[in-house]
C-alpha cells in the first residue's frame, strides 16, 4: 500500500522538462502559439494500446536518409491522445497547440540519437489547413535557425488523403503490383508478396522506376481532401517556402492520414554529388484516438526535428505572455494565407504576438485579446489583404490606423 502512494507520487511530480539544446526551438515555437506541455508521458496502458495498430512496426515507410521513423513515434502519439481526450489540456488555449522535448519518458524506441535530441510540436482538434501549415512553417524556421553550414533545406510533402482516399489508391497500388511482381527485384520480392508497399522501402534503380511509374496517392483524394491539401499548398507559396511533391512519401498505412512531410538538409559536397539528410518529419494522425481509444477521430498533426543547439549564438529567453503586447487577428482566407508571413516578420524584428490562426470568428478572437488585456489589436481583413496592409486598434482610446505591412514593424516599435 505504501509503495502504492509512493509510486503515486513519483508520478504526479513527474514533468516533462524542455532539453537544455532546445531553447532557440522553444522561443520560436511560442512565438508561432505553442506551449509547453509538461504533463505527457507514455504509460503502460500507452504501450498496450499500439498492439490496437497491426503490424504497425512493420509498415512504416522512411526515407533512407532519415535516422527516425514515424512508427517509432507511435507511442507518444497514444500518449498525447489519452491526454487530449481525458481533458488535461482543457485549460490550455484551444485547439491546443504543444511543444515538448524527445523522446518521451515511457517511449522505447528512438532513443537519443548522439547528440541530437527530437523537438516535437503537435497541433490537436484542428481539421483546418491552416494546423497543417503552422506546424510546416514553424518546423522550416526552426531548422533554418539551427543550420550551421551552408545548406538548403526542402519540404517534402504528400498526402494520402481520408479513410476513402487511402482506400481506392491501396486497390489500384496492389493491383498495379500484382501485375509487375516480375520486375521486384529479387532481395526484397518476398516481403513485397506480403505487403506490396514495401516498394517504396527499396532504393534501387529498378525499383525506383517502379515507384515513377505506379499509381500516385494524391490521383486517388476525395475532393474535401484534395481541397485541404491544395490549400495546405497555397499556404506554404504564400510563404515562399522550398517544397516538391513526393509521391513515395506515404508514412504509415495503419494510422497516417492526410497530410504527410519531411523536411531535408540538402548540400553538395565537392565532386558536386548532392546529398540529402532528413531533419524533420510530420504527418496528420488523425485516426488514432479512434483506433487506440475507441473515441471518435481528433484530428491532429505534428513535427518531429532533430535539433542541437550547439554552437548556435545564444538567445534571450521567450518572452513573458503577461509582456506581449499585441493580438493579431485575421478574417477570411486571403488574410490567413498572409498572416504567417506577417506573423513571421514579426518574430524576425522581435516583435512577440498573440494569434488565433485556427479561429475564423471575430468575435471568439475579440474575446481571447480582451482576456489578454494586450494594449493594441492587429487586424487582417479581408481589405487589408487587398491592400497589403494592417489595422492597428488602440484599446485604450479605440483609434484604428491603417498601417501597409512594409511599414508595420517601424510603426509598431514607435509604440508607447
Amino acid at each position: 500500500m505504501e509503495k502504492a502512494k509512493k509510486q503515486t507520487a513519483k508520478k504526479e511530480e513527474f514533468k516533462s522538462e524542455v532539453h537544455k539544446h532546445h531553447i532557440q526551438a522553444e522561443r520560436t515555437a511560442r512565438h508561432y502559439g505553442f506551449v509547453h506541455f509538461d504533463d505527457l508521458e507514455v504509460e503502460k496502458q500507452d504501450l498496450q494500446k499500439v498492439k490496437n495498430f497491426k503490424d504497425s512496426k512493420k509498415n512504416s515507410f522512411t526515407d533512407k536518409d532519415s535516422i527516425f521513423s514515424f512508427d517509432n513515434l507511435l507511442e507518444e502519439k497514444i500518449a498525447i491522445m489519452r491526454a487530449y481526450t481525458e481533458k488535461k489540456m482543457a485549460d490550455l488555449h484551444q485547439p491546443p497547440a504543444i511543444y515538448y522535448s524527445g523522446p518521451l519518458k515511457g517511449n522505447p524506441h528512438h532513443g537519443d540519437k548522439g547528440k541530437l535530441r527530437p523537438f516535437n510540436i503537435d497541433i490537436i482538434g484542428n481539421a483546418k489547413s491552416i494546423a497543417d501549415a503552422m506546424v510546416i512553417e514553424t518546423a522550416y524556421i526552426i531548422l533554418k535557425e539551427h543550420l550551421t553550414e551552408e545548406a538548403d533545406l526542402l519540404i517534402e510533402i504528400n498526402s494520402i488523403g481520408d479513410k476513402d482516399s487511402f482506400a481506392r489508391f491501396t486497390r489500384e497500388f496492389a493491383a498495379f503490383a500484382k501485375r509487375r511482381a516480375s520486375d521486384i527485384p529479387a532481395n526484397i520480392r518476398q516481403s513485397f508478396k506480403k505487403d506490396p508497399f514495401t516498394l517504396f522501402t527499396c532504393k534501387e534503380d529498378s525499383c525506383l522506376m517502379l515507384q515513377e511509374e505506379a499509381p500516385k496517392p494524391m490521383s486517388y483524394l476525395t475532393e474535401q481532401s484534395r481541397d485541404h491539401f491544395r490549400e495546405v499548398l497555397e499556404y506554404i507559396e504564400s510563404l515562399s517556402l522550398p517544397y516538391t511533391i513526393n509521391h513515395s512519401l506515404i508514412g504509415s498505412k495503419h494510422y497516417s492520414s492526410g497530410t504527410i512531410f519531411q523536411i531535408v538538409k540538402v548540400t553538395t559536397d565537392k565532386s558536386g554529388k548532392m546529398k540529402r539528410e532528413v531533419l524533420a518529419i510530420g504527418e496528420r494522425y488523425n485516426t488514432i484516438a479512434r483506433k487506440a481509444w475507441g473515441k471518435k477521430e481528433v484530428p491532429a498533426i505534428g513535427a518531429t526535428m532533430l535539433v542541437d543547439e550547439k554552437g548556435i549564438k545564444p538567445v534571450k529567453k521567450a518572452v513573458r505572455v503577461e509582456d506581449i503586447r499585441f493580438y493579431f487577428i485575421q478574417l477570411g482566407y486571403d488574410a490567413k494565407l498572409k498572416s504567417l508571413s506577417i506573423i513571421e516578420m514579426l518574430r524576425v524584428a522581435n516583435i512577440p504576438v498573440h494569434q488565433s490562426l485556427s479561429r475564423d470568428k471575430i468575435t471568439s478572437q475579440l474575446q481571447a485579446a480582451e482576456n489578454l488585456k494586450v494594449p493594441y489589436i492587429l487586424i487582417l481583413g479581408q481589405k487589408e489583404a487587398i491592400e497589403n496592409s494592417v489595422t492597428v486598434r488602440h484599446i485604450s482610446t479605440r483609434v484604428q490606423e491603417t498601417v501597409h505591412v512594409n511599414d508595420l514593424i517601424e510603426y509598431l516599435k514607435k509604440l508607447p
